[in-house]
C-alpha cells in the first residue's frame, strides 16, 4: 500500500507527541513493506530528520521565521499536491487539521487526538480557528481515527459525526528504551514526576495546592517538572502562593536528563489533567515500572485501566488524600508496578500499525 503522511504537523512542531506518533507509525508501516512517504517540503521537525531519505520529501529548517509564514504555507500544499499526482498514493493521512483540501482525488484519513479546544475553549487563543480547521478536516476525511473511545465519544457529541466513519486505534509508548538498559539510581527516588505542559487543562495549580496542603508530602517528596514551557514568573508565583520551598521543585528538560531515566528512578508519575485524549505518559511510566497516580479526567481511566487509583482533578482534597494514601503504602505501590508492566504491554506500535492498515483498507 502507498501512503503519504502530509506536512501539516511537521512544519508546526519541532518535537512533540503528534509528530512522534507519525514517526513511530511510519517506521512500523515500513517494516510491513508498505511504501510510506513523509511529504513536508519545509519543516522544522526533529523526527523527520531521523527518517531515511528515500522515505521523505523534506527540507529541514531549524527556525522558520514568522515573516515568511505565508510563503511556506503556500509552498507546502503546492508541493504536496504535485507529489500526490506523481506518487498516486492509496491513502493520504493528514497529519493535522487544516482548511486545505487537496486538488487530487485521493482517499483521505485523519486522526483526531482530543477535543480539548471544544471542551475548554478559553485555554487557547486560537480555539475557534482550530475547531473550524478540525471540523473541515473530519468532514472531508473518508475515515477518522480516534486515539481513544472517549475522544470518539466527544467527537460525535460536539461535531455530530457519523459513528460508522470513526475507528478507535490506541497509541503506544514512543520510548524504545527498555528498563533493563536504564541506570537505576536513588538520586530521584523521593521525587514525584510531572511530565509536559503546566498550563490550562493540565491542572498544575490544583496539583501544587494539593501538595502544599500535605505536611507528609512536603517532608518526604520533592517534585520534578519535565518538559513543557520554560520556567516563568507564573511558576514562581504559584510556588510562592503555596509557600513551598523552591529548592524542592526542579524544572528539567531533555538537555539535563532524559524521560526514561526519570520514569525508572522517581517515586511516581503524577498526572492531574482535567482532560486528555489519550494520556501517553501513563503507558510510558508503566513500561518503566513507575507507579502512576492519575486524574480520572477524559480518557485517563480508559488508558490506565482498573489497576490504579484515580482522583477527581477538581477536588484538591481528593488529590491530596490519594497522593498520601498511595505513596505511604509500599503494598499499593508494588501492586501498581506489577499491574503497570502487564498493562503497558497491551499497547504497541505493531498493534497500532496493523489496526491503522485495516482502517486504510476499509475505505
Amino acid at each position: 500500500m502507498k501512503i503519504i503522511f502530509d506536512y501539516k504537523i511537521f512544519y508546526q512542531q519541532k518535537i512533540g507527541g503528534i509528530s512522534n506518533y507519525y514517526f513511530n507509525l511510519g517506521e512500523e508501516l515500513l517494516r510491513y513493506n508498505h511504501e510510506v512517504k513523509f511529504v513536508c517540503p519545509i519543516h522544522k521537525n526533529r523526527y523527520v530528520g531521523k527518517i531515511e531519505n528515500k522515505n521523505k520529501k523534506a527540507f529541514f529548517f531549524n527556525f522558520l521565521p514568522s515573516q515568511g509564514k505565508k510563503i511556506y504555507e503556500n509552498i507546502n500544499p503546492y508541493y504536496c499536491d504535485k507529489f500526490i499526482d506523481k506518487f498516486k498514493p492509496d491513502i493520504v493521512h493528514e497529519s493535522y487539521y487544516s482548511k486545505k483540501n487537496y486538488k487530487n482525488k485521493t482517499k483521505i484519513v485523519c486522526t483526531v487526538y482530543d477535543m480539548i479546544n471544544e471542551i475548554y475553549p478559553t485555554y487557547s487563543k486560537n480555539s475557534k480557528e482550530i475547531t473550524q480547521m478540525k471540523l473541515d478536516t473530519v468532514n472531508r476525511a473518508d475515515k477518522i481515527i480516534c486515539i481513544s473511545k472517549k475522544t470518539k465519544e466527544d467527537l460525535i457529541n460536539y461535531f455530530s459525526i457519523d459513528e460508522n466513519k470513526i475507528e478507535v486505534v490506541y497509541l503506544a509508548s514512543g520510548l524504545r528504551e527498555k528498563r533493563s538498559t536504564i541506570n537505576v539510581q536513588k538520586r530521584y527516588s523521593d521525587h514525584l514526576l510531572f511530565v509536559g505542559s503546566r498550563r490550562g487543562y493540565k491542572n498544575y495549580d490544583n496539583f501544587m495546592s494539593a501538595y502544599a496542603r500535605s505536611k507528609t508530602l512536603k517532608e518526604n517528596f520533592k517534585i520534578i517538572f519535565f518538559g513543557g514551557e520554560k520556567i516563568s514568573k507564573l511558576d514562581y508565583m504559584i510556588i510562592k502562593k503555596n509557600k513551598l520551598n523552591p529548592n524542592n521543585i526542579l524544572f528539567l528538560d531533555d538537555k539535563q536528563t532524559n524521560l526514561p531515566f526519570l520514569y525508572a528512578n522517581v517515586a511516581a508519575l503524577i498526572y492531574p489533567s482535567f482532560y486528555e485524549g489519550f494520556g501517553l505518559p501513563i503507558i510510558e511510566a508503566m513500561s518503566f515500572s513507575c507507579p502512576v497516580i492519575s486524574s480520572s479526567g477524559g480518557s485517563l481511566k480508559e488508558v490506565g485501566g482498573d489497576g490504579i487509583e484515580y482522583f477527581n482533578p477538581s477536588d484538591i482534597e481528593d488529590i491530596c488524600f490519594k497522593l498520601e494514601k498511595i505513596l505511604s503504602s509500599s503494598e499499593i505501590l508494588n501492586n501498581q508496578i506489577k499491574y503497570g508492566i502487564e498493562r503497558s504491554q497491551k499497547f504497541s506500535w505493531e498493534k497500532c500499525a496493523k489496526e491503522t492498515i485495516n482502517v486504510y483498507k476499509d475505505i
